[in-house]
């Protein structure tokens, strides 16, 4: 049989395949082991193109010839291999069944196992006799009954379901072709796998009309080579159902199944078939001395065979107790036999055998030796394919590997290879479910046991794992139609490039080479694929990201410039489904790529300066730098005037953004490149600084002039502060600038960067700035504009150095004449520019001018009490505020203490405070209050000096007849009610002395603590007169009631209540001030003091719900027209005492503005008039007093006016 193989120039593996039967088939064969069936011979004819008649002979020859006989005539003395008792690492078969001994009480447990149930285990160590006891123990049992078992092995494999489809094929057609056996079993997998095994294994056994056994030997390969998880579960499901569905002994269906002890635990973690299985567990234990015995004497003893004395003892002490031994101790012998002496086993034979330690490797390193170096070489790689190895530091042990030989086929001389080492049975040939022919290693003490093979697994573990990971991946990626998401990528594709350049092509099997191709080659259409792919998204990418994406294109440069110059040239489209033409801009980007080595693209990129963003011109300037002189020279001609486009100069000036911040040329074109940059898009306005580099600093001063000026739109200034920050961070006296001049709502901003500057010198640079800042006089020749801005700037100052901590010379600044612009704006400003309510308390506490106390008493109106919530702070404030109320001389604080109580609710308790309040004849209390008729009034006291009256003629909104302005002495000291008559104290009068006429004025003054509108200048001088009358200072005239011009109140040496002159009610009005209004001449400040027609709803109001004066008047500017008791005439130039207007007129002065016209009317200069004999609701009045001038011998001298205090 072997000539006629070799004749025909082919391998066993090689005929097993044409043949299709398993390989190992083909070598016991040609061995002698087992005679060839008829079939066999049919196949290997048909496989060698035999003729007709001979095979025929070989027929007969077979047929009379017994097995293991030899060739005819020939004499060898060497044993036949086939009369071997003993099966080396080789299992018991079923044949075998004669010479297997040693395990009869553990086959009659079987026997019992699986007579209870339709399911039962063998389970044991590695090498204790698995498949054996099934074998030769329990199989040729069940075929001796009167049922005569039918019997169907496999083993799962990587396919469970197509594995036992295979064998139960081969139990039903055991003579068809392996191709229509290959059908059948995958459409029989196909159904059991859907449908479950049960109803399929049922039909088989009622078609062959007796029970059926399935064997499914290592059964630990479904848990080793089956990768599908969900699979492994149906398996073991369609297992327990087939243990449901036919329990106990008179089940027609079967299965018993050997498991190796470590996977019993992975076995039973499923419930259902853990359920099925347990109580049929049969555990295989080492055998006893005595059952060792029997297995070697046994055998001997059926082949006739003698041993030398002591020997077998000697094996059993070899063999000792250790687990797994078993083969080891098959194989010693098996060696034992074939060096037998004339029918005899000795000891000389055993040591040469190497004993049972050595058997194996004896016998491995015996072939290995036989090789040639090429072949050794060829060894090493086809034994490690042929083991799975455990991870290092893993569980697990490394196993065999039932590999299919079209695996191994690109090895060269395998064959002979695997022939040398199948004939020492190391290597077991055989086929899988699908007919292909396999090969493994006979058995797993091979690995175990064989030093050098273990060197080899130990040396080669890592690249030995790495292949079995990348097989898993070939396989998936097959059976998915070579999907690329299965191909190795990234990381997995470099290493196993990697393992192939360091351990060779040929060390790798060639489906993995192959499949390592495909995958970079797939790597390289999805590099390319890619490349275009970023060179698409060029055109779209933030400009940010342009040089990135530049630099990463160039590493590609053929494809991408390839690609760019079909678009370019209109012969392609950059992106699938767009047009062949490109926007400039698009072109501009391209152009830039091919700019770095192609100097002929500068010209085309100057000329398209317009068509991109600020990103562009930035990567452009750093790619046409080897151009630099060319292009510097167009550059230059459109910075200083020829650019092209809205924005010419500022792409310009980007591209000479290395250019020296100090190069005249830049500074001369800063403001217009600065207002092309303050136009762009804010969301670029980032990227425009970035590309614009050093540039950028040439438009400091032009940014910081933008945004300190009130008069540019606010959204400019808010960018040209973003832009500061960004361009001049450092820069603390800048960021001084623009915190006291720039928007206020960036302010807080501003100062957290001052604040967070890592730098502590930024910070010391703006306190240095503010400072300067605060310290600024106001000019008495600044205009309104300007003065009101130099206030609001150092207001800001001085706020932004509280914030740092930083209150020395503030308090010195807070004052009212002769102009209180800087403390006004500082009190209406702190809260909003973060100066907090106990840091004002805490100033308040310290100041030791009055002046000061008044502004800050104003600023803390802008917050709330509930602002100090510390312990007992609120409290220790009220008390404070309590005390300045009643005792504080001047009656500018009086009064604000009173408008804080009210603008806190009444927190602080000023109306039910009792204070004394006495007139001080010494002057030194400015002011006093009392009740002449059921009424207190308070009085603020003015004492002699000089008044600037009218307007200057910078004033705005100013009138003529408010001019000129004149030196306007007074020179008696007199009082004015802090508040304007109200209709409550009217309409006491007017009830008291009959006096009729006064209209309805319940549409504009609602509330008797509003003030009365409508009076005469005849009944507001009788209401004086009327009310002295009350103190015992008068007694009412006969003429009282009718319209005098000559009033009594104006008479000569009246010492009682009277309307104040024009030049006493300015002078009471400005307060000291030179300015527009008493709080200087910020007109967007006139609702916090004065009720106009932007605020009050067009009707009056109660006095103290806005800010007195610094005098301590409410409702001074705005509210109503105040009489005076003037005639009304022009002013003269010339100074004068005393005025009180004409002596005859038509018209008397009004003073202050009404309710119900705008803010150029509350101006402190404007004057109005009008007929005293006529009513309007727009008009009311406020007494005066004149009152003794101080006198400081006497600090607490007589009262005067008994009704105060």
């Amino acid at each position: 049989m072997r000539r006629l193989r070799l004749g025909s120039q082919l391998s066993q593996l090689e005929l097993a395949t044409r043949m299709g039967f398993p390989g190992q088939i083909v070598t016991e064969v040609e061995r002698g082991e087992q005679a060839p069936t008829e079939r066999y011979l049919e196949r290997l004819a048909l496989a060698l193109e035999l003729p007709p008649q001979q095979i025929y002979e070989l027929w007969e020859q077979y047929r009379r010839i017994p097995t293991g006989a030899g060739d005819h005539g020939a004499a060898d003395t060497t044993p036949d291999r086939a009369d071997c008792p003993y099966r080396g690492l080789y299992a018991f078969r079923e044949q075998d069944a004669a010479l297997y001994h040693g395990r009869t009480t553990v086959v009659s447990r079987l026997i019992r196992a699986i007579g209870h149930s339709a399911l039962a285990g063998v389970v044991g160590a590695s090498g204790s006799g698995k498949s054996s006891l099934v074998q030769a123990g329990l199989i040729p049992v069940l075929r001796r009954q009167e049922e005569h078992w039918a019997v169907a092995t496999f083993r799962p494999g990587a396919s469970p379901y197509e594995a036992l489809a295979g064998g139960l094929i081969e139990l039903l057609h055991p003579d068809s072709s392996m191709d229509h056996n290959v059908a059948a079993a995958a459409a029989m997998s196909q159904r059991m796998q859907s449908d479950g095994i049960s109803r399929t294994l049922e039909q088989i056994a009622h078609r062959l009309g007796r029970p059926l056994l399935l064997f499914a030997d290592q059964f630990e390969e479904l848990f080793t080579h089956c990768r599908s998880e969900e699979v492994v579960q149906e398996f073991l499901d369609h297992l327990a159902d087939l243990a449901v569905r036919h329990p106990g002994a008179t089940s027609t269906v079967k299965l018993v199944l050997t498991l190796r002890g470590d996977f019993y635990g992975q076995a039973v973690a499923h419930r259902r078939f853990s359920d099925v299985l347990q109580d049929h567990i049969v555990n295989l234990p080492p055998m006893i001395r005595s059952e060792l015995r029997s297995a070697i004497v046994e055998p001997a003893r059926a082949r006739q065979l003698a041993l030398d004395d002591g020997l077998v003892e000697r094996i059993l002490d070899d063999v000792g107790n250790t687990p797994g031994n078993l083969p080891l101790l098959e194989f010693a012998l098996t060696l034992l036999w074939e060096r037998q002496s004339n029918g005899r086993l000795t000891h000389a034979a055993y040591e040469m055998a190497g004993e049972v330690a050595g058997a194996v490797a004896t016998r491995a390193e015996e072939v290995y030796g036989g090789l040639s170096p090429q072949q050794q070489d060829t060894a090493r790689q086809l034994l490690t394919r042929l083991v799975r190895v455990a991870p290092i530091g893993g569980e697990g042990e490394d196993t065999r590997r039932r590999t299919p030989v079209s695996e191994l086929a690109d090895l060269a001389r395998v064959d002979d290879v695997m022939i040398a080492l199948t004939a020492a049975r190391l290597l077991v040939s055989d086929a899988d479910e699908q007919g292909r022919p396999t090969i493994e290693v006979a058995h797993e003490a091979v690995i175990r046991n064989w030093d050098r093979l273990r060197t080899w697994l130990d040396g080669d573990r890592q690249f030995l794992l790495w292949q079995q990971r990348t097989r898993r991946r070939f396989e998936d990626w097959q059976s998915e139609q070579q999907d690329p998401a299965n191909a190795l990528h990234g990381r997995l594709l470099a290493e196993a490039e990697g393992w192939l350049q360091s351990r060779g092509v040929e060390s790798v099997a060639a489906d993995l080479r192959e499949f390592v191709r495909a995958s970079a080659d797939l790597r390289t259409d999805e590099e390319r694929r890619a490349v275009l792919t970023e060179l698409e998204r060029l055109l779209t990418v933030a400009a940010d990201e342009l040089p990135v994406f530049i630099a990463r294109l160039s590493e590609h440069r053929g494809v991408v410039e390839e690609r760019i110059g079909q678009v370019l040239r209109g012969e392609a489209a950059l992106r699938s489904g767009s047009p062949l033409a490109l926007s400039d801009g698009e072109a501009f980007r391209l152009r830039l790529f091919l700019a770095a080595t192609d100097a002929g693209q500068a010209d085309w990129i100057i000329q398209h300066l317009h068509c991109v963003g600020p990103g562009e011109l930035g990567v452009a300037r750093g790619l046409l730098s080897p151009f630099a002189v060319d292009v510097a020279r167009h550059l230059w001609s459109a910075v200083g005037g020829e650019a092209r486009g809205p924005d010419g100069r500022l792409r310009a000036a980007v591209l000479l953004g290395g250019t020296d911040a100090g190069d005249p040329r830049l500074i001369r074109s800063a403001d217009a490149v600065t207002a092309e940059l303050l136009a762009q898009d804010q969301l670029q306005l980032q990227a425009w600084l970035d590309a614009l580099g050093n540039g950028a600093q040439c438009l400091l001063g032009p940014l910081v002039a933008t945004a300190v000026d009130d008069g540019v739109r606010e959204t400019l200034r808010e960018t040209a502060v973003s832009l500061l920050h960004q361009v001049a961070g450092s820069r603390g006296d800048l960021l001084a600038e623009v915190a006291v001049g720039g928007p206020e709502h960036a302010y807080p901003e501003i100062v957290r960067w001052l604040e967070e500057a890592p730098d502590s010198a930024v910070r010391e640079e703006a306190t240095v700035a503010l400072r300067a800042v605060l310290m600024t006089p106001q000019s008495a020749d600044l205009d309104e504009t300007r003065r009101v801005r130099l206030g609001r700037r150092r207001a800001a100052a001085a706020c932004t150095l509280l914030r740092f901590s930083e209150s020395d010379g503030i308090l010195g600044q807070l004052t009212t004449s002769p102009d209180p612009e800087f403390a006004t704006q500082f009190a209406h400003q702190a809260r909003r520019r973060g100066v907090s309510g106990p840091l004002l308390a805490g100033m308040l506490a310290e100041s030791p001018a009055s002046e000061a106390r008044y502004h800050l008493l104003m600023g803390l109106g802008n917050h709330g009490p509930d602002e100090f919530a510390g312990s007992g702070e609120f409290g220790r404030l009220r008390d404070h505020l309590l005390r300045l109320h009643a005792h504080d001389d001047d009656p500018g604080v009086h009064s604000a203490t009173r408008w804080l109580d009210r603008r806190w609710s009444d927190r602080l308790g000023t109306a039910e405070a009792v204070v004394e309040a006495a007139y001080d004849p010494s002057g030194r209390r400015g002011w006093f209050s009392g009740t002449p008729h059921g009424t207190r009034l308070t009085f603020s006291v003015f004492r002699p000096g000089v008044l600037l009256s009218g307007s200057p003629e910078t004033e705005r909104e100013r009138s003529t007849y408010e001019s000129p302005q004149r030196l306007t002495g007074i020179s008696r000291s007199f009082a004015l009610c802090t508040a304007q008559v109200t209709r409550g104290e009217f309409e006491e009068f007017m009830a008291d002395t009959g006096r009729v006429g006064l209209p309805d004025i319940s549409e504009w003054s609602d509330k008797s603590v509003e003030p009365v509108v409508a009076p005469t200048w005849y009944e507001a001088a009788d209401f004086c007169e009327w009310l002295t009358s009350k103190v015992g200072l008068h007694d009412l005239g006969s003429g009282y009631g009718r319209d005098h011009d000559d009033h009594p109140v104006l008479a000569p040496g009246w010492n009682g209540f009277r309307l104040p002159t024009e030049a006493e009610w300015e002078y009471a009005c400005r307060a000291g001030t030179v300015t527009a209004y008493s709080f200087g001449s910020d007109r967007s400040l006139l609702d916090e003091y004065g009720w106009s027609a932007d605020n009050s709803g067009l009707k009056t109001h109660e006095a103290g719900m806005l800010r007195p004066n610094p005098a301590g008047l409410f409702d001074i500017h705005g509210q109503c027209w105040e009489w005076c008791s003037d005639w009304y005439a022009l002013y003269g130039a010339a100074p004068v005492v005393d005025p009180g207007g004409p002596s005859r007129g038509d018209r008397r002065v009004l003073r202050g503005g009404c309710w119900n016209l705008g803010a150029r009317y509350a101006r402190s200069a404007c004057r109005n008039a009008h007929i005293p004999s006529n009513r309007n609701y727009y008009i009311t009045f406020r007494i005066a007093l004149t009152v003794p001038e101080p006198e400081s011998a006497a600090p607490r001298g007589p009262n005067p006016f008994p009704w105060s205090g």
